[in-house]
């Protein structure tokens, strides 16, 4: 038998957040004692480990309910549409982190960049979790868009001519 502090230093929740989802209805005491004490069984702490799994996931309160409720149906309609809205924002986050490149690119160009190297922009590259395919894919890119200024951004690295034909013969093979 588990009582809230036992759940709340197993789990690291809140006193507030368990009372919170009995209040809604999401974890109920199996028993409670005649000093109101709230005790907790194996099946309990069992559902508490799917709500908080459901919850790192990004479901609401509501859906998570919803989940519960249909414990022995299928949940994949809520879970597709879960799926869908993480698709969704990554897809928004995708748009603004290539925003937020240009941005940093146009920096680069105008010497306003704390990037003054290749080295230090690319190491900035890797440390977002680019791999090599993907940075030589964002110089293909910006050559194809826009020849010229990907030569005065490379410049602007300080790259050599022997740097830049080197780049330029690697994001030409790749397309082979």
């Amino acid at each position: 038998m588990y009582k809230i502090g036992d759940l709340v230093r197993k789990f690291n929740l809140s006193r507030s957040a368990i009372l919170y989802y009995d209040k809604l209805g999401l974890l109920k005491p199996m028993e409670r004692k005649y000093n109101n004490y709230r005790l907790y069984g194996q099946k309990e702490v069992l559902k508490l480990e799917k709500i908080l799994l459901y919850r790192e996931s990004g479901i609401s309160l509501s859906d998570i309910q919803k989940l519960l409720d249909a414990e022995n149906n299928s949940n994949t309609g809520i879970l597709v549409e879960r799926l869908n809205k993480i698709q969704m924002e990554i897809k928004n986050l995708k748009t603004q982190e290539k925003l937020v490149l240009d941005v940093l690119k146009e920096e680069v160009i105008m010497g306003k960049s704390i990037f003054s190297t290749s080295k230090t922009w690319t190491e900035m590259l890797i440390k977002l979790g680019y791999e090599e395919k993907d940075w030589l894919n964002w110089h293909r890119e910006f050559e194809w868009d826009n020849p010229e200024q990907h030569n005065k951004f490379l410049r602007s690295l300080n790259m050599k001519d022997d740097e830049i034909d080197h780049l330029l013969v690697l994001i030409r093979e790749d397309t082979d």
